[in-house]
């Protein structure tokens, strides 16, 4: 092993790992592969050697990129929530956050169980990014079992998630409008025109009147 074969397999470990802990370390770590590569190709080892040195790094690329994007993930300091809905449940559900009313949420594996009553709804009592978080939809089957809803583009299923995302509520006050923002998500087959329950209607007029009302994004029963 003379100093190509040291220098090009130090260059091909270094873009291999590049990757892994540079915020887009790969407009980096590919180039220095490529010269390592290279590099190694002028050296003494056999050409079996030099390919094994080569292949392999790619090989490992994807499964181990896909291993450190799982750990970083597990205990990055990001919301993790299983949103769990009703069985069969189809329409549209809605989280208020914000709503600090004493509830509390199970965890499991440092995921926040979050259960919806049989409406669709549920309250969350600080913020929930649900767009940036890393969530995951559940309706929950009569035996207590657990059935993972997918994204339409990914389930085979006829039940899917047809979307989500943040929304809000619109109150006219006199002179004055406030708006009470919500998370919210599809459930569904191919349209998310479903049946609202009566209860979420009345919700949302419990809203709009005042009867439920948000201040600075604080949700609290107004007193009688």
């Amino acid at each position: 092993m003379n100093k190509f074969d040291k220098i090009g397999i130090g260059l091909i470990a270094i873009g291999f790992l590049i990757p892994f802990f540079v915020f887009m370390g790969s407009i980096i770590g590919i180039p220095i592969f490529i010269i390592g590569a290279i590099t190694l190709s002028f050296g003494n080892l056999k050409l079996k050697q030099k390919l094994l040195w080569i292949l392999t790094p790619l090989v490992l690329f994807y499964p181990t990129s896909k291993a450190v994007y799982e750990i970083s993930f597990y205990f990055a300091d990001i919301q993790k929530v299983d949103l769990i809905l009703p069985a069969d449940f189809k329409g549209t559900a809605i989280i208020i956050d914000n709503a600090d009313f004493g509830q509390k949420f199970d965890k499991k594996n440092k995921r926040e169980q979050i259960e919806f009553n049989e409406s669709g709804i549920a309250f969350y009592p600080t913020e929930l990014k649900l767009q940036s978080s890393r969530f995951r939809v559940f309706t929950k089957q009569k035996n207590g079992d657990l059935k993972r809803i997918l994204l339409s583009s990914k389930s085979p299923d006829k039940t899917q998630l047809l979307g989500y995302g943040k929304s809000s509520f619109e109150i006219k006050n006199n002179f004055t409008r406030k708006y009470i923002p919500y998370n919210y998500l599809a459930i569904g087959n191919d349209s998310i025109k479903h049946f609202e329950s009566k209860e979420k209607r009345e919700l949302i007029e419990l809203i709009k009147k005042g009867e439920i009302k948000t201040v600075y994004n604080i949700v609290s029963y107004k007193k009688h």
